[in-house]
Parts: structure tokens; sequence; C-alpha cells
């Protein structure tokens, strides 16, 4: 047997990390590389393309499992990775083994994510509603400068559908070019460009001039668009001061073509915090499969990442679970890849 990881593209940007979806190869390896950093892990990666063809191919789940015979043919498949199922498939299909590899025989050696060159919250994290990726295309240049912040473009429901409602632009910077804001000069600019047709509220805006020196926080912009043809792609041109490390600074204009499509790569978004799952939020989704309406779900009204720890999550064993059970599952998924911290929810 031969086991792979399969990067394909971040589902949930802004989680542990604040890392922000790469937009080059290069910083999609470099990704790579990270991740086998800090979860420890000797098992190889294999890295998609930057259009995202193998993910497609696999069904556009984030956490999708696939067991392939020497032929080539997928004998196993699931949407949602099952490792306890993994392992009684191979019984099946190859046979047992003389020695079974426990959780506690591992001894990763996990990293921490990468360090923040300076500190993260010193600008309040705008309250967007609940909002959808938007297909956008960086405009690169053979040998420009990388993207040191990178745009987060969302949308509302009525926006995507209509071509009114909300427009969210955030710049975020990248972990992984290890760069801060510079903010003994302007503040960030954006400048929308608008074909015939669109309104948008503010085409041209600036971040909150700050007194400290240097931070990492977003610079994020909410925006009310009256009018965006489907047909009508966007122009952002966005110009900021970063400096990358002690070494050197730079005033950066870049662009991005914004399409009023949903990216179905874009991953979502947690929330304005530090993309955390929101545990009451978590928990009505989950309870929305109760569907004998006793308040609580049996395992055959689960789905998707609740199913491989529904034994872990029923503390009382009473073979159901309740808010309260699973309102501990939202604090192992908000703290499960920090290094020292368990890897699986509390029993």
């Amino acid at each position: 047997m031969k086991f792979f990881f399969i990067y394909k593209t971040l589902a949930h940007p802004e989680l542990v990390g604040n890392y922000v979806q790469p937009i080059t190869l290069d910083e999609r390896l470099g990704h790579a590389k990270q991740a086998q950093k800090q979860l420890g892990a000797t098992i190889p990666w294999i890295v998609d393309a930057m259009d995202n063809r193998l993910k497609h191919a696999l069904g556009d789940r984030p956490n999708s499992e696939f067991i392939i015979d020497p032929k080539g043919k997928v004998v196993r498949k699931r949407a949602w990775s099952f490792p306890a199922q993994v392992r009684k498939d191979l019984e099946a299909l190859v046979g047992k083994v003389d020695r079974v590899t426990k959780d506690e025989d591992i001894k990763l050696a996990l990293e921490l994510p990468l360090k923040v060159p300076a500190e993260r919250g010193v600008v309040p994290r705008l309250k967007r509603p609940r909002m959808q990726a938007l297909v956008m295309e960086p405009q690169l240049e053979k040998k420009g400068q990388p993207f040191y912040a990178k745009l987060r473009a969302e949308a509302d429901v009525g926006l995507l559908k209509t071509g009114e409602g909300k427009l969210y632009l955030g710049f975020h910077l990248d972990p992984f070019h290890n760069a801060h804001w510079n903010n003994l000069t302007t503040p960030l600019k954006y400048k929308l460009e608008l074909p015939e047709g669109v309104k948008i509220e503010k085409a041209t805006g600036e971040a909150t001039k700050l007194k400290v020196t240097s931070d990492v926080a977003p610079r994020e912009f909410l925006l009310d668009v009256g009018s965006w043809p489907a047909d009508q792609p966007l122009t952002v041109t966005v110009t900021y001061a970063a400096c990358v490390g002690d070494l050197a600074c730079y005033t950066v204009t870049q662009s991005y073509v914004l399409r009023r499509k949903r990216d179905i790569d874009g991953g979502g978004a947690r929330s304005e915090g530090g993309g955390l799952w929101d545990t009451e939020e978590f928990t009505r989704q989950s309870l929305a499969g109760d569907k004998d309406g006793d308040g609580k779900l049996s395992k055959s009204e689960v789905r998707g990442l609740i199913l491989p720890h529904f034994e872990r999550l029923d503390v009382d064993h009473d073979g159901y679970l309740d808010a309260a059970e699973l309102k501990e599952l939202v604090r192992w998924l908000n703290t499960h890849h920090v290094p020292g911290v368990p890897e699986q929810p509390k029993k």
C-alpha cells in the first residue's frame, strides 16, 4: 500500500495560520511544504495544478478519500475522510496486519504555523454577512513583484443572483512572504474600474491611517452594489506599502479582474475573527439533520465530518449527539491544527 496526501486548494482560508489562497504554483508548493512541517507527517504530497483539475476530477470535496487498486480503478471513495473505515476497507481488500499502529505509537514532529512579523489585531475585523468567494484573476507580470497582499473578494446571495447586494473586498497579507504593512506612509487604496451599467458605492477607498508603524491585520471594505450585470467584469487595482521582514519596503500596485460568478475553488472563510467555526451556527446547521425532531442526532442522521467522530463525541454514550456535544466538536475544529492540542475531540 502507498498513501498520499493531495493538496488541492484551501477549504477554509484565514483559519489556523491565517493562510490565504496562493496564486502561483510556487506559492502552492510552499503551502504543501509548510503543511508537511506543521503536521509532522512523512506521507508524500501530490500538489494540484493551479487550474485545480485534480480537485474537479475528484468531485470538488475538501476532505475526500479514495482507494485505488494497482490497475488504477477506484475501489472505495468517500466525500469525507473516515480513517477507521479505511482500515476496514484495507482489511477486506488486502488482508489484516499482525500489528495495528495506534495513535500513541506515532510520534509526529509538529511545528507551529509561520510566525507573523508584526502585530495582528490592531484593526477590528468586519462583520460581513454570509458570503461566497468570487472568481477573480490576478494580473500577474512575468517578473513582477509578489502579491504580498492578496485580495479576497466575496458576494452575498443577492449580488450573485441579481447583481444587487454586498461586495466584500479584503486584502490579506500572505504569511509566506513575511510581509507587514508599512504604516509610515499612505494607507492602502483601491480603485474599481466600472463598465457601463455597473453601480457600486465607493468605487475608490482608502484604509484607516494607523498610529502603529506596522501590522499584519487585513484591510477590509464592504460595499453596496446597486447594479452589476453578470457579463461585465470589474477591474480592482490596489496600491499599498509593504515591508518584507527588516530588509526592504515597497510601494506596490497590483490588479485583479473580478467576475460576478461564484468561485467553487475559493473556499469558505469562517468568520470575521480568525477564520474560526462559529459555535452556534455550526450547531444549528448540524441539528438541521434531526429528521425526527427530538433535538438530537442519531448516527443515521449525521453526515460529513461528524460521522467519523460520532462515538468520541457521544460523551454520555446514549447513541445520540446533543447541542452540547456538537459544541465540543467546534472547539476541536478550531484548534486541531495547533501543535500541542489533541488531534481528536475530547471523550
